[in-house]
């Protein structure tokens, strides 16, 4: 038997088999058309909460570069931290780690994108900080990864509860919305207006921002007075604290005393009814804004969200998507 055209056929197949990569054309978040050639192996993610998201899709196989910011879950420290965030990155680590793909915020400088695309290596402009866009943003994401399976699954998951708070909160009137007062940074009076994440989710969840309509074309995060928002008089204040590093409940703890024990504010609504949290940034986008939400919803509404325990979500949330145990502090005080 002549066996030499079964092997020309079988070189001819792994020759076909070889060349099969494609490029795909997707259109980012910024309207860019970037054309990433697949499959997509490696991924260096600079983009706010993209990195945590990327590591549900296949358990971080394809994260070779992360931002400082996204430590989360704790195997995630074993990737590289390739930049503080898409406003640092490290250009020529990034280089070296040799990814298929590079996902960055609208933070990065058209230089540096450039550096990176004359290197040959694809950019997109994404972010999972804007709850009205998230989830188009996640499938946009999982498609260019070859990921969309786990990711529909996460999907369902964070929009069952989203939908949840929704249903609930749909009915009510102005009058029955708390009047919330939202200061972030660990910057007194510094506040967020319309357009912001937290002001979606504080309107997600039922509540009322009482700087929404305070911001301008310059910024979405201004400053008020002491006065102000003892005039405005809120039934809610939240604080939020961003870090580079897990919060424990001690940290969290010692920023509601520090809004408490302003003697300013002794007559608002909200310190006299117990009515101030603090809750992580690091849950204020991404996958896990939904726990935050239902932390929102239960304050702002304790009698309609009497059955649901946030951070019992929280941690089925991370068991089931990460594996992995919820060892730092999130809410405080929590809800019960």
């Amino acid at each position: 038997m002549n066996m030499k055209p079964i092997y020309v056929m079988i070189c001819l197949c792994i020759l076909v088999c070889s060349s099969c990569a494609e490029s795909i054309n997707v259109i980012d978040s910024n309207g860019r058309s970037v054309s990433v050639e697949t499959p997509v192996n490696k991924v260096v993610s600079l983009g706010t909460g993209v990195a945590e998201y990327l590591y549900t899709l296949d358990d971080g196989v394809k994260l070779v570069g992360r931002d400082s910011y996204s430590y989360f879950p704790p195997a995630i420290e074993n990737v590289t931290i390739a930049g503080k965030s898409s406003y640092s990155p490290d250009l020529e680590l990034i280089m070296k780690l040799d990814p298929d793909l590079v996902i960055a915020d609208g933070m990065i400088s058209e230089e540096d994108m450039k550096e990176l695309e004359d290197a040959g290596i694809p950019v997109m402009i994404e972010s999972l900080s804007n709850p009205e866009n998230d989830i188009d943003t996640m499938k946009r994401i999982a498609q260019v990864v070859g990921e969309e399976e786990r990711s529909l699954k996460l999907i369902a998951f964070i929009e069952k509860y989203q939908d949840l708070i929704r249903e609930r909160t749909s009915g009510l009137s102005l009058d029955n919305k708390p009047l919330v007062f939202f200061e972030w940074a660990g910057r007194p009076y510094y506040t967020v207006s319309n357009g912001t994440s937290s002001d979606t989710l504080i309107g997600y969840a039922g509540g009322i921002n009482i700087a929404k309509d305070l911001g301008n074309k310059t910024s979405k995060y201004p400053t008020v007075s002491a006065e102000w928002v003892i005039e405005t008089d809120p039934d809610v204040i939240i604080q939020t604290r961003s870090s580079d590093k897990p919060l424990q409940e001690s940290d969290l703890s010692e920023f509601y005393k520090s809004i408490v024990s302003r003697p300013e504010l002794a007559d608002v609504s909200a310190i006299k009814e117990g009515r101030v949290y603090v809750i992580s940034g690091e849950i204020r986008y991404g996958v896990r804004s939904v726990i935050n939400e239902l932390y929102m919803a239960k304050w702002f509404h304790p009698d309609l969200f009497e059955d649901i325990d946030p951070e019992a979500v929280h941690k089925e949330l991370a068991q089931q998507f990460y594996a992995a145990n919820l060892d730092e502090a999130y809410a405080y005080p929590t809800a019960s």
